[in-house]
């Protein structure tokens, strides 16, 4: 599986890309706009998030949390 077009979100704009965990799983989320990251096909969602735990990519319990670290 390709996931290379997403590869910005643990590469150039890691800082701004972030994890938050919920009970439904993760939400990949844009602390800096506030905004969220919807990929439509769940392996690659899937993909997508495995790649950004391996690429050390911060993980917050609570999005407010996330909004407040920029």
């Amino acid at each position: 599986m390709d996931i290379s077009e997403f590869s910005y979100v643990w590469t150039t704009q890691k800082r701004d890309f972030v994890l938050v965990k919920s009970e439904y799983g993760y939400a990949i989320v844009n602390k800096r706009d506030q905004t969220m990251l919807c990929i439509s096909d769940d392996e690659t969602d899937a993909a997508v998030v495995e790649k950004m735990l391996e690429e050390g990519c911060s993980v917050y319990e609570d999005i407010l949390d996330a909004y407040s670290d920029v």
